[in-house]
């Protein structure tokens, strides 16, 4: 998914209303100026659908399996990090002049080796503490100066990392000798400020590394002498207390960095992370690309983010019918034509839901209202919403506004209401070619009450000799859409468009089949004289039975 988009979209097994209505109120809100505006379906597309696309050379919406918030979603691209091989100073001037807590530490290919956070440097300083008289630092010449900001004057060190001790010569000669007794002179780094005799003897005795504070200058022989003994000299510009400290935070990061981090990849979902985030007691994760290079870090400030992701919701306003993911993401807005379902948001959203045949209608009257022109195409995609969920005007649903919309759509997109209705459904109408998957799953709408669950496919069809050929390979399907959908009732309603009436295949619990108040044709199959309209006509009825039998 990307960020700051808005989907229009229908529901799952999207018919031909959601898309076209979709397609058309995607457009419009681009052209009032909404950015990021796309329509999308959260299924394939059926035999008609695809069919009507095709006929006027329109795109598909884009498919949209899930909205679910990911890492890519909420992730911080632009990531403050540091090299294994830079000063921990580094580290911590990120961490207090960010304001960032999780520092990912990275080798030279981009490739995450550790994080360090400010626990990691809490740990470490009281480590230091305890053995502040003598600490042993893994340093580098390259290091030391750019912690410190000061000026290389001898160099036998460069880039190589150093194990060293530090000592501050702050003390009389006798003294320093002693402390520095027992000691090998090249793993000694001596810290001193304008002492003459201490850097003189630190040189004699050949220390590795001498580090002269408060900017002072170190007397030319002095630099000679440490040539000949191969002792790197640096001159600090702070007093020798600080000096000492930003030595020791010169050490390289990959020497205390967390290496037990935690990693995900940009399509992890935030749910997943959260648990992992509170399982492990991580402060973050980092995220990386299938080649191990870091995109970014989720940490649990992060994890307040919305996804950026935002949903119009067309022809449908039940969480349930919506694509996956929908309840964890915002949604705008909802244009509908059917019952209100279990819907709630945490702000109010522009909702219309009219009482009207198809979903396209409205999206219609919300173009005519706008005074903006409607492209052809777009009018031609409405005109086919609406014949196909009224059923080419015939559908009991069918109100005086698809009516009066629809000459309205046909003088704009150049089309015929009949002409293009029957084009419509003669090339869609074969149960035969379609087969018992798609004919029972792509216009499959699921409803709820008293805690169980039921579905109703609806299918068009010219005549029923089709149906009762593959009557029996439509009820084998019926059946396994229900157990994977764990319904207690499921229905198909097969509507001869040609002669306005249906019939009802059913398979189910024996409370519900025997309480169906329509014909009995023979077991399982019922006729339904005059009925067009699932929505208005049949879900309402199995509704009621549910109510009274459980």
């Amino acid at each position: 998914m990307e960020r700051g988009i808005t989907y229009v979209i229908g529901h799952k097994n999207p018919d031909t209303d959601s898309v076209c209505s979709a397609l058309a109120l995607a457009e419009l809100r681009k052209a009032e100026g909404m950015e990021g505006v796309v329509a999308a379906r959260a299924g394939d597309l059926n035999p008609q659908t695809s069919f009507i696309l095709e006929y006027l050379d329109v795109q598909p919406p884009r498919f949209v399996s899930n909205v679910y918030p990911r890492a890519r979603d909420i992730m911080t691209r632009n990531v403050f990090s540091v090299g294994e091989k830079e000063p921990l100073f580094k580290v911590m001037d990120i961490i207090r002049n960010r304001n960032i807590r999780y520092v990912p530490v990275v080798n030279g290919n981009g490739r995450p080796s550790g994080v360090i956070t400010l626990m990691d440097l809490a740990r470490w300083q009281t480590v230091q503490i305890e053995a502040a008289s003598s600490a042993k630092v893994l340093t580098s010449a390259r290091n030391i100066v750019e912690t410190t900001g000061g000026e290389l004057v001898t160099d036998f060190i460069g880039d190589t990392e150093t194990s060293f001790s530090v000592y501050v010569g702050a003390m009389k000669k006798a003294s320093f000798l002693r402390v520095l007794s027992g000691s090998d002179p090249r793993e000694c780094a001596v810290v001193v400020g304008d002492r003459g005799n201490i850097q003189a003897l630190s040189v004699d005795i050949g220390v590795g590394l001498l580090v002269v504070t408060g900017g002072h200058r170190v007397d030319a022989s002095i630099i000679e002498a440490a040539k000949k003994k191969r002792v790197t000299v640096i001159i600090s510009p702070y007093d020798s207390a600080t000096t000492a400290l930003l030595v020791r935070l010169s050490t390289p990061t990959y020497t205390i960095c967390n290496t037990d981090f935690k990693k995900v990849s940009p399509d992890d979902l935030v749910e997943d992370i959260k648990r992992t985030i509170k399982k492990y007691g991580e402060r973050g994760v980092i995220v990386t690309g299938g080649d191990g290079v870091m995109q970014g870090v989720v940490t649990k400030s992060d994890l307040l983010k919305s996804s950026g992701v935002r949903l119009i919701l067309v022809d449908h306003n039940e969480l349930s019918q919506a694509v996956d993911g929908a309840d964890e993401v915002e949604i705008l807005e909802v244009v509908d034509h059917h019952r209100l379902g279990n819907f709630h948001t945490t702000s109010p959203i522009r909702f219309i839901c009219e009482p009207v045949g198809s979903t396209s209608t409205i999206v219609s009257d919300l173009y005519r209202r706008s005074g903006r022109r409607m492209p052809k195409k777009t009018a031609a995609l409405l005109l086919a919403g609406v014949i196909s969920d009224t059923v080419a005007l015939r559908s009991p649903t069918t109100t005086d506004k698809d009516r009066s919309t629809v000459p309205w759509l046909e003088e704009i997109s150049g089309l015929n209401c009949k002409d293009f209705s029957q084009k419509i459904f003669a090339a869609t109408s074969s149960l035969k070619n379609r087969g018992p998957e798609a004919v029972i799953n792509d216009d499959f709408k699921t409803y709820e009450a008293k805690g169980r669950r039921f579905g109703i496919g609806q299918v068009e069809t010219i005549g029923f000799n089709e149906f009762y050929e593959e009557k029996e390979r439509l009820r084998e399907e019926l059946r396994r859409t229900g157990e994977r959908l764990g319904l207690s009732f499921s229905a198909l309603l097969v509507t001869d468009i040609t002669y306005g009436t249906s019939l009802l295949l059913a398979v189910g619990e024996k409370e519900i089949i025997d309480s169906l108040e329509y014909p009995r044709l023979e077991e399982g199959v019922y006729e339904l004289k005059d009925v067009l309209s699932r929505k208005k006509q049949v879900a309402p009825h199995i509704l009621s039975l549910f109510n009274e039998i459980y």
